[in-house]
């Protein structure tokens, strides 16, 4: 299969993960991991972009709106950062803005995710 048809795949992955594990973990699976590191691939090759609408369409077929809405209030929310895992400032600081900047581009990818998925929903 081509890298950029992997979502056939994945899509295919969410719906047994829900069938066993429910719709919360097919949720996180295919839209807090998956489409959402898709966006980010397809920021720079253009065969991902040209299956980002007919990733979103399928996955329209398998969670409704308002399921989408809820998973992406806090898709790629992680903990914060905490300078006291770390020995020395010069380590603080650098880790501080490496988190910023990591955090930074996940808003971005989740916010695109919102834009493509829930466009017609709103």
């Amino acid at each position: 299969m081509e890298t950029h048809r992997i979502w056939i795949e994945q899509c295919e992955a969410a719906r047994g993960i829900e069938d066993e594990f429910g719709t919360d973990k097919a949720l996180s699976y295919l839209i807090g991991g998956k489409f959402i590191d898709f966006l980010e691939a397809a920021e720079d090759d253009a065969s991902f972009r040209a299956e980002i609408p007919a990733f979103v369409a399928e996955i329209k077929t398998i969670f409704e709106p308002w399921q989408l809405a809820e998973c992406l209030e806090t898709a790629r929310v992680t903990e914060q950062f905490d300078p006291d895992d770390y020995d020395d400032a010069e380590t603080v600081e650098m880790e501080q803005h490496s988190d910023v900047r990591r955090c930074a581009a996940d808003l971005t990818l989740v916010e695109r995710a919102r834009e493509w998925l829930l466009e017609e929903s709103s």
